[in-house]
C-alpha cells in the first residue's frame, strides 16, 4: 500500500470514527431527554407535518411556517428521507454524518495547499491528517454536532467543499456547493458572499490562454468571485424581501441587535457610522474570550493568513456585535458560519509561516498538535475529564415515561415539557406548556423541572387550572410525571 492510500485510510477511519461515536452520543441525548423543543421539536415537527401535506408548518415557532422564520431550502432534500424514516433520529444521524463527512474536503484542500514539499520532512509529513483530526476533535463542532438539528450545521462542510473546489479552479462544483450552503440560511449566504470577495482580493497569475480583449488582472477567479458576490446578494435580497414576507415573516431576531437601532436598515447605518460603538460592543471580556477559544484550538494560525480572516468577518460580525449571550457562548450552533474559515484559515497559514520562514517547520506543527489537544480538553463536551456518563446510565423514571409516550396517540393535541417535546412532535399540534392557544388534549409535565414559568407557584396553577375544570383525569408516574387527559 503506496503512503496516499494509507493516508487515504486514515482519514476515512477518523471520519467513521467520529460518525459511530456522535451517531451513538446524539441518539443518546434524544433518547434520555436532553433535546429540547427549541429545536429539535422545532424541526420534528416540520418534517412531520411536511410529509402529511402541510409544508413547513410547526406549532411551536412564532410563526406557523418555518420558512418564514428562516430561508432554508436545503431542508427539502431531507423530507424524501423523513418520509421514510420519520424520527428526529433520522435528523440527528444526516447531521452527524454531514459535519463528518466536511473532514474529507478539509484534508483534500489541506493535502493541496501545503504541497508535496512536506513529505521531505518525516515529522511534517502527515500535516495535512493534524488538520482533518483538529476538525474532528474541535470543541465547537462538537457542540454543533450533539445540540439537537439545525440546517445552519450543514453549511460547515458545505464551505469547506465549495472553497477545495475554488482552490482547484472546479467552477461547477464550486457553484454547486456554495449553492447549496447559501440554500441552509438566509444569512448563510453572507458566509458565501466572502468568499467571493476571498477570490478578488486572492493573488493568481492571470491565464496564458485567457482571452487577451479581457484586463489582464481579471482572472476566471476574480470572474467567478464576482459573480459569487452578485449572486449571494440578489439571494439574500430576494429571501429576506419576498420569500420570508410570503411565508408571513422576515428577519425576526433583529431584537438581538436593538443596541444599534429597531430595524435592519438602522442596524447597518449605526454599525458603519459608530465604529467606537461598534468596538465597545466587541470588546467585552466575554467576547474576548470567546474569541480566544475559537482561534486557541488551531493555534492562531488563521492570523497568518490576511486574505482567510476575511472569511471569519460575517461570523465575526454576527455574534460578537449582538448582546444575545448565547451566540458568544461557543456552546451552540451560532458558529457554523466560522468553523469553516477557521480551518481554511489554519490551513493557509500554517503553509505561509513555512514558506516565509517565519518559524521552524516543527514547531509550527507541534504548536498546532498542543493547541489541538487544549482545545479539545478545555471546551469539548465529550472530553474524557468531564465525560456526561449519566447519558449511558439507565434511569427507571425516564423508561416508564416511555412506555406512556408510546401509547399517546398522534391524532391527540399535546402540551408538555421542553425536553419532553421531541418525543411527541410526530403530530399536528403539540406545544410546551402554558403555550397552547387552546385546552390541548393532553398535558404531560415534570413536576420537577417548571422552566418557562416565572415560579414554581405559576408552574402549580397552571396545572390546577385543567386539573379544576372537571374536563381531564390524570395519573402519575414514577410520583415525578403528571398526565393529564381530556375525558
Amino acid at each position: 500500500m503506496n503512503i496516499e492510500a494509507k493516508e487515504k485510510r486514515i482519514v476515512w477511519g477518523l471520519i467513521f470514527a467520529f460518525l459511530i461515536f456522535f451517531g451513538i452520543f446524539t441518539a443518546l441525548r434524544q433518547y434520555n431527554f436532553q433535546t429540547q423543543a427549541w429545536d429539535m421539536g422545532i424541526f420534528t415537527q416540520t418534517f412531520w407535518n411536511t410529509v402529511q401535506g402541510r409544508f413547513m408548518q410547526n406549532t411551536l415557532e412564532e410563526l406557523p411556517n418555518h420558512f418564514g422564520i428562516h430561508w432554508s431550502p436545503i431542508l427539502l432534500l431531507l423530507v424524501p428521507g423523513y418520509a421514510l424514516f420519520p424520527s428526529p433520529y433520522f435528523l440527528l444521524f444526516i447531521q452527524t454524518l454531514a459535519v463528518a463527512l466536511g473532514a474529507w474536503p478539509l484534508y483534500l484542500l489541506s493535502k493541496r495547499i501545503l504541497g508535496p514539499e512536506w513529505k521531505e520532512y518525516r515529522v511534517l509529513k502527515n500535516a495535512p491528517i493534524i488538520i482533518t483530526a483538529g476538525y474532528l476533535l474541535y470543541a465547537p463542532l462538537h457542540w454543533l454536532t450533539i445540540y439537537d438539528f439545525h440546517e445552519i450545521t450543514f453549511l460547515v462542510p458545505l464551505l469547506i467543499a465549495g472553497f477545495y473546489f475554488m482552490e482547484i479552479r472546479r467552477w461547477g462544483w464550486a457553484s454547486l456547493f456554495l449553492l447549496l450552503a447559501a440554500a441552509t440560511k438566509e444569512d448563510a449566504v453572507i458566509a458565501v458572499l466572502f468568499m467571493g470577495i476571498y477570490l478578488l482580493l486572492k493573488r493568481r497569475v492571470p491565464e496564458t490562454a485567457q482571452n487577451s480583449s479581457m484586463p489582464a488582472w481579471l482572472t476566471k477567479e476574480r470572474m467567478f468571485g464576482i459573480a459569487v458576490i452578485i449572486f449571494s446578494l440578489l439571494y439574500f435580497i430576494f429571501a429576506i424581501k419576498i420569500v420570508m414576507p410570503a411565508f408571513g415573516g422576515g428577519l425576526l431576531r433583529l431584537d438581538r441587535y436593538s443596541h444599534f437601532g429597531n430595524t435592519f436598515p438602522e442596524i447597518i447605518t449605526t454599525i458603519i457610522t459608530q465604529p467606537l460603538f461598534d468596538l465597545k460592543t466587541i470588546f467585552t471580556a466575554e467576547k474576548i474570550r470567546y474569541a480566544v477559544w475559537l482561534l486557541l484550538p488551531v493555534s492562531f494560525l488563521p492570523f497568518f493568513s490576511w486574505r482567510t480572516l476575511i472569511l471569519l468577518i460575517p461570523g465575526l460580525a454576527e455574534n460578537l456585535l449582538t448582546n444575545f449571550p448565547a451566540q458568544f457562548s461557543g456552546f451552540y450552533q451560532y458558529d457554523a458560519t466560522l468553523i469553516a474559515g477557521i480551518f481554511i484559515g489554519a490551513t493557509l497559514g500554517l503553509k505561509n509561516i513555512v514558506d516565509k520562514k517565519w518559524m521552524a517547520k516543527k514547531i509550527a506543527l507541534a504548536a498546532l498538535i498542543a493547541a489541538i489537544f487544549i482545545g479539545y480538553i478545555m471546551r469539548s463536551p465529550v472530553n474524557p475529564v468531564f465525560f456526561p456518563t449519566n447519558l449511558f446510565k439507565t434511569n427507571p423514571q425516564w423508561d416508564a415515561l416511555r412506555a406512556v409516550l408510546r401509547s399517546i396517540p398522534s391524532s391527540a393535541s399535546v402540551s408538555a415539557n421542553t425536553n419532553l417535546v421531541p418525543h411527541l412532535a410526530n403530530r399536528e399540534h403539540i406545544y410546551t406548556l402554558d403555550q397552547e392557544p387552546f385546552p390541548a388534549d393532553i398535558i404531560i409535565a415534570d413536576q420537577t423541572d417548571s422552566f418557562g414559568f416565572s415560579d414554581t407557584q405559576s408552574f402549580e396553577n397552571y396545572l390546577m387550572n385543567y386539573l379544576n375544570s372537571g374536563l381531564y383525569t390524570f395519573q402519575t408516574i414514577e410520583n415525578r410525571y403528571v398526565i393529564i387527559i381530556k375525558k
